[in-house]
């Protein structure tokens, strides 16, 4: 057995190095794959969650570290402002972290759909340790010849981008595309768990790094009265802060680097099945376990000595792969009997239109594009994990501490206790549950009991707030955390990695997770410049918190009803094992009535006419520009004419006399090719075997 990890640390340039996979059919190359990535063991499939986790915890990380730091950039640079960060400087800086993950998630998405996810493996943690790098350090240079607030804006919509990237998409590409379908579902779950993770990490970083250097804060001093020796500390505090979520980050990104393409979407996407069975049997170098109790049977390969392979059928005990040159051992592959793997179709405008309009799975990108942003609204709008709504929670209408060093560790419990304990407790029971009850059933459970508890919280904050019922409150925000996590904050990351094809798996999550954080956005700006009249406006967080968790709670049920009724509800097979992601590809049904229906006809029809007079208005422009495109329209329209007919002339000469439809003899036609439908039944020559339909 080679020892545990250290597989991982070589790179994989020549995927045909002693290549034995050459002479097998495309199917079994296929079954192969499949079969090999079922019977992944543990050290390779936990390794897996290792790589992809690390990403995730230090985009966490990165996210939320901001949350800490706000309030001590505020002493340092804007004590003319009572030591508190302008409040536009502050929405700004949230409002352009979000703003660049859109752009990631969706560009990374498109990207690792277009070129391979590899292309984009590690790709993103770059920026994200450029990016932290750059924010650290961020000043105001010398006699305040740049702005700090410029730069930090700068580096923190760039480091958007790379978590945008990293967070929602790469991060679940390597866990869904090389995850056992058995644990599938328990290895995302562990993935997303980094989330909290990570934002337990900041706060703990946090508490470490002002412990270290409280000898160096007057124990007096507040934000007002900070001295230049404070705030040379707190700067040096806040600079550790950040930059310590490199360190993650750099150790990720050489396994990021080294890590092969989803064998899937080489098969599928880059149609080469060779290349994705090589480096599969390369990179995980374990022992392949058989996968079900169901009967199979073993078709070996056996390369004799001038190297070409030949297959056995019959069945044969399993064997493990033996220590021998690769080309003279035995070459293994469970598969069912008379197993056949269908080729997916291959990527296309035509295909992309067939799949999500014609077979209506826009209908479930529309559902998990609209979750995702119903449970970003109050999860970043409302800031859960903002230090100030978190100290009106926790003191109430008592005055909070005013000394720094009591505000900064008294944030970092408050954060640890209501936000940390109900997050990771949430997840871990996903974790636990995620395969047993499902992911829908995860999803409308949170959904509902969110519902339920903003409309409790919201209904009754005047009152706790009034009588001094903090603990009553902070009980009901961890049960939010806790419904987050186990509920559609997971759940909402999951479903979009497992319900689309390869080909376009990458783009539909990252569409999905940019519209969650869309909602952020719209919620950040709407409260950040709240007023519901009647001195009730954004300064004062416990008059109009109340008010907000309200309206989310609509969105909350608008989230548990389009789960219920457009979500894919079947996660199991009849015999309750799980679905593969092959079976989620499929889609749904068809036909079914999502592309006639009216208010799809009139898209359609409006999309159309919308296209057309573009089109029109493109090719005026081009006229009064010279005419060029509308002399390369005509070339390929003449071109595409010639081609036609020089077809059709081809067709009619194979139809005249003496070409092979006759060679049968006269009146002695001949049947139809049994290639046709793709394969021939084994047990009657000549005739076709039925096609198996969707």
């Amino acid at each position: 057995m080679v020892l545990w990890g250290f597989r991982w640390l070589r790179l994989f340039l020549n995927p045909f190095s002693k290549d034995s996979f050459e002479h097998i059919s495309e199917s079994d190359r296929r079954l192969y794959i499949l079969e090999r990535l079922e019977g992944a063991e543990f050290s390779e499939w936990s390794w897996v969650v290792i790589v992809a986790g690390v990403g995730f915890f230090t985009d966490a990380y990165a996210i939320f570290a901001i949350n800490m730091v706000v309030p001590m950039l505020g002493i340092i640079y804007y004590a003319d402002n009572n030591g508190v960060m302008p409040h536009n400087y502050d929405i700004a800086l949230s409002v352009v972290t979000l703003g660049g993950s859109i752009i990631g998630q969706i560009g990374f998405g498109f990207a690792a759909d277009i070129w391979g996810r590899r292309k984009m493996y590690g790709t993103e943690l770059v920026i994200t340790i450029a990016a932290t790098l750059g924010i650290v350090m961020s000043s105001n240079g010398t006699e305040g010849s740049m702005s700090v607030i410029a730069w930090l804006l700068v580096w923190r919509f760039v480091l958007g981008i790379g978590i945008g990237a990293e967070q929602n998409e790469q991060s679940s590409n390597i866990g869904s595309r090389f995850a056992p379908t058995r644990l599938r579902g328990r290895m995302l779950t562990a993935v997303f768990m980094c989330q909290p993770l990570g934002q337990l990490a900041a706060t703990l970083v946090t508490l470490i790094a002002t412990a270290r250097q409280r000898n160096s804060i007057p124990a007096d001093a507040t934000s007002q009265s900070c001295d230049a020796q404070c705030r040379m500390t707190l700067d040096s505090i806040w600079r550790w802060i950040i930059g310590v979520g490199v360190i993650p980050a750099v150790v990720a990104l050489w396994f990021r680097l080294t890590i092969i393409e989803s064998p899937r979407y080489t098969a599928d996407v880059g149609r080469d099945t060779r290349k994705a069975a090589s480096e599969l049997d390369r990179y995980l170098l374990m022992q392949t376990a058989a996968l079900s109790a169901i009967s199979i049977s073993i078709h070996s390969w056996v390369a004799s000595e001038d190297g070409h392979i030949s297959r056995t059928s019959s069945p044969l005990p399993y064997q493990p792969k033996t220590t021998q040159d690769p080309e003279e051992h035995f070459l293994e592959v469970l598969e069912p009997e008379d197993a056949e793997i269908p080729t997916p179709p291959a990527p296309s405008w035509k295909d992309f239109k067939q799949y999500f309009w014609h077979d209506g799975n826009l209908r479930t990108l529309i559902a998990t594009s609209f979750c995702w942003f119903c449970v970003d609204l109050p999860f970043y709008g409302l800031g859960m994990n903002s230090p100030k709504i978190i100290t009106t929670i926790w003191y109430g209408k008592n005055p909070p501490p005013i000394q720094i060093y009591s505000i900064i560790t008294h944030n970092v419990w408050q954060s640890l206790i209501i936000v940390s304990l109900g997050a990771i407790t949430g997840c871990a029971i996903t974790l636990v549950a995620i395969d047993k009850l499902g992911r829908r059933n995860i999803q409308i459970n949170g959904f509902f009991w969110l519902f339920i508890l903003f409309v409790v919280i919201g209904g009754s904050f005047n009152h706790l707030y009034e009588i001094g019922g903090s603990s009553a409150i902070i009980v009901l925000y961890i049960l939010c955390q806790i419904f987050f996590n186990f509920g559609p904050n997971t759940t909402t990351y999951i479903m979009p990695a497992e319900l689309f094809p390869t080909r376009y798996r990458s783009l539909c999550h990252g569409i999905s997770a940019a519209f969650g954080k869309l909602g952020s956005v719209i919620a950040q700006l709407f409260l950040a410049y709240i007023n519901y009249g009647h001195g009730i406006d954004y300064q004062k967080i416990n008059k109009w918190l109340p008010y907000s968790l309200l309206i989310f709670s609509i969105f909350m049920l608008l989230g548990l009803l389009t789960t219920i009724r457009m979500l894919p509800g079947d996660e199991t097979n009849p015999d309750t094992t799980i679905k593969t992601l092959e079976q989620w590809a499929l889609g749904r049904p068809v036909p079914n009535a999502f592309a006639t229906h009216p208010l799809s006809l009139f898209t359609a029809r409006t999309w159309h006419l919308v296209v057309h007079v573009a089109d029109r208005i493109y090719m005026l422009a081009d006229g009064l520009l010279g005419g060029e495109e509308k002399e390369r329209r005509e070339g390929l329209k003449k071109q595409k004419h010639e081609t036609e007919m020089e077809m059709r002339h081809i067709e009619e000469l194979s139809r005249g006399p003496g070409s092979f439809r006759d060679m049968d003899g006269e009146g002695g036609g001949r049947g139809p090719s049994p290639f046709v439908s793709g394969h021939v039944d084994g047990n009657s020559p000549g005739h076709l075997s039925p096609d198996v339909g969707r």
